[in-house]
Order: C-alpha cells, then sequence, then structure tokens
C-alpha cells in the first residue's frame, strides 16, 4: 500500500510545482515578444504609431510647409477612444511625439493640447508672479514669448467585432491619424493602420 501511495504523491507533487510554473510572472523581452493576443497590446500600438510617424516625416506636403530654418511648433489635439476597450490614447500619441521631437523640424505645444495632461500650467503659473515683490524680475519670463502651435495631431481609434463563418471572430482595429495645418485650417497627412486578429468562438476581447 506504501509503495502505490509514495509515487502518487510523487505525481501530485509534480503536477503542482508544473502548474506553479505555468502561472508564475515573467519579465516579456520586447524585442522577441512573438505572442499574439486577441487585444490591442503595446505591440499594435507601437505599429501604428510608427507607420504615422513614417507617414508624417516622408509627407510631401508637410515638408512643403516646413522649410528649413524654423522649428515648428505640434499641438496634440483630440484622439479619441471610440472603442469599448476604454483605451488611454496616449498610448499611441506618446509615441508619435517622441518621434516628432527627434526630427529637428518638431517641437511640442505644453500649452495646447485637448488633454489636461498633455498641458503644463507651469506655463501660466509663472507668468501669474509678475509684479511679485518676492520673485527677481530678471527671473520671471517676459510677455511675448509663448509660440503657438503651426500643427495640430487628431484622430481616433476604432474597434469592430465581425462575426466569422465558423463562429469565431474577428477583431478590427483602426489607428487613424490626421496632421492638421492650423495655418490654413487644412488637413495635409492622413494615415489609417488596420489590425486584424481572429480568433475562436470562445475568445472574447469584450
Amino acid at each position: 500500500m506504501r509503495t502505490r501511495t509514495l509515487p502518487l504523491l510523487a505525481l501530485l507533487a509534480l503536477a503542482a510545482a508544473s502548474a506553479g510554473c505555468l502561472d508564475r510572472t515573467v519579465l516579456v523581452d520586447t524585442n522577441n515578444d512573438t505572442e499574439i493576443l486577441a487585444g490591442i497590446d503595446y505591440k499594435d500600438f507601437e505599429t501604428a504609431a510608427a507607420e504615422a510617424t513614417q507617414a508624417i516625416l516622408s509627407s510631401a506636403k508637410i515638408r512643403a510647409a516646413t522649410p528649413a530654418g524654423k522649428t515648428y511648433v505640434v499641438s496634440i489635439g483630440r484622439v479619441t477612444d471610440e472603442t469599448p476597450l476604454g483605451i488611454d490614447t496616449d498610448l499611441l500619441t506618446a509615441r508619435v511625439s517622441e518621434a516628432l521631437l527627434a526630427d529637428e523640424r518638431f517641437t511640442l505645444s505644453a500649452v495646447f493640447a485637448d488633454k489636461a495632461s498633455n498641458r503644463d500650467e507651469t506655463v501660466s503659473n509663472v507668468r501669474e508672479v509678475r509684479g511679485n515683490d518676492e520673485f527677481d524680475v530678471s527671473t520671471v519670463q517676459a510677455k511675448g514669448q509663448l509660440a503657438a502651435p503651426d500643427f495640430s495631431l487628431t484622430g481616433k481609434i476604432i474597434a469592430r467585432d465581425v462575426r466569422r463563418d465558423n463562429g469565431g471572430h474577428q477583431y478590427e482595429y483602426y489607428f487613424q491619424l490626421r496632421m492638421n495645418d492650423l495655418r490654413t485650417g487644412t488637413v495635409l497627412m492622413v494615415k489609417e493602420t488596420k489590425v486584424i486578429k481572429r480568433t475562436g468562438e470562445k475568445d472574447h476581447t469584450w
């Protein structure tokens, strides 16, 4: 009886250990991550941001509107989440902003932005101390220094759940961004990135 119990206990211990290994936390190597998820993950945001940035930087119309000799100010305008997923759109715009700042033609506005989190209240706060004797006048920002934006970045994220013939799901994600010329009120560039994923009947994202 004892000889049969020991192997059984050993198997149970092995099963418990295996289950523990499957549930452990692992650090994802983002340079070699090949796992595909039904929902939107960081790889999808990086793809959409990279394609939008490439479209902006290679646009002939934007090049014509940004001749050399000046740095052009871009404001992060309204980018809406029109999905049921509750996406923070900064996951997209922050990556585009980073790429724009790496280009010597562009800088970002800290005053004009659709989201409060992309505006810096310090810009106005430091100007409220003008005339306050407690501050060294030479350190207070002078009038007429703020730069209004030349361009704005706007867009939206859309998600659709399309039923497949086999009962599964086709999740369609659309990342749409536009670069607008604020001087003329015209759109200079539109880029849509589509990410399409297919899953089985029991796999749901919302």
